[in-house]
């Protein structure tokens, strides 16, 4: 009887030891399963994360485009300016040589008041 005791000792034994592996396994699986849940939403905000800044960078380079465009334009009216600024000094210089109304106009004191707004 102590023989079959000790085989039923040894069945149960192998039984529990048995169970307590799968337990230890199913506890692993679901916290394998938690994990990839967790990496999977963080997978999800990554990406989303990225598509927002992707976004921000499209954004950010069509008003760095536009800003090149502005800055162009404003050096070509600048340019513009320049030159009829150019012309405009050359036009009185050359009408200044050649009149003498002109000549003693321009040579003529401007008055203190015109001078200070002209100075600003």
């Amino acid at each position: 009887m102590s023989l079959r005791l000790g085989i039923l000792v040894a069945v149960v034994l192998a039984f529990l030891s048995l169970a307590g592996a799968m337990l230890w396994y199913r506890g692993e699986a679901i916290a394998a399963e938690a994990d990839r849940a967790r990496a999977i939403a963080d997978l999800n905000t990554a990406v989303d994360a990225n598509k927002a800044q992707e976004e921000t960078i499209g954004r950010l380079r069509a008003s760095a485009e536009a800003n090149d465009r502005i800055i162009a334009e404003m050096a070509e009216q600048i340019a513009d300016i320049g030159q009829a600024v150019t012309e405009t000094n050359q036009a009185v210089g050359d009408l200044k040589d050649a009149n003498e109304d002109v000549r003693a106009y321009l040579a003529s004191p401007v008055p203190p008041d015109l001078k200070r707004l002209l100075d600003r």
